[in-house]
């Protein structure tokens, strides 16, 4: 596909997300854990549409795992899923992107090493993945297979997430 109209990328440790003004989301790279989103294992080195995502309107890209977030306020997320990185409950690899059914009304999302963070439209956060160093936030060191609470935070307005850290 044509990479015209991109309006943000995202880079992954191996791989390279597109978002395009119509909200179609790019991927290419390599995939050996399905984070270009397309059903398949096999690596490429032109973008590609993703599988079942439209209306796109932020991509953000983790190590092995990629993530979207699409007008109507939904996350979806696939790719690698250790430690329950992409947010679904569990730790199964998703080959296509899958709708996070635990998250709604989300305005942002930030994408760390391994954990991730999603602003919610009332101001408040909720968080995930491996929180060996508390950076889900929620006082425990448990790592968070889906989204829980953010102790203490509201009215939030902007959000980022480092290696093993999370700021709001």
């Amino acid at each position: 596909p044509n990479v015209a109209d991109v309006v943000k990328v995202a880079a992954g440790g191996t791989h390279t997300l597109a978002l395009k003004s119509d909200g179609t989301a790019l991927a290419w790279g390599y995939n050996a854990a399905g984070q270009l989103g397309d059903g398949t294992q096999a690596s490429r080195s032109s973008a590609a549409p993703e599988t079942g995502l439209a209306g796109a309107t932020d991509v953000r890209a983790s190590y092995s795992a990629s993530f979207a977030l699409t007008a109507d306020g939904s996350v979806w997320a696939w790719g690698y899923n250790y430690q329950g990185v992409l947010g679904l409950g569990d730790e199964d690899q998703r080959l296509v992107p899958t709708r996070n059914p635990n998250l709604a009304t989300v305005r942002a999302i930030a994408i760390g090493s391994g954990h991730s963070l999603a602003l919610l439209a009332d101001g408040t956060v909720r968080a995930w993945g491996p929180n060996g160093n508390g950076q889900v936030g929620d006082g425990t060191t448990t790592h968070r297979l889906a989204p829980v609470a953010v102790a203490g935070l509201s009215n939030v307005t902007a959000l980022a997430a480092g290696g093993n850290h999370s700021l709001a």
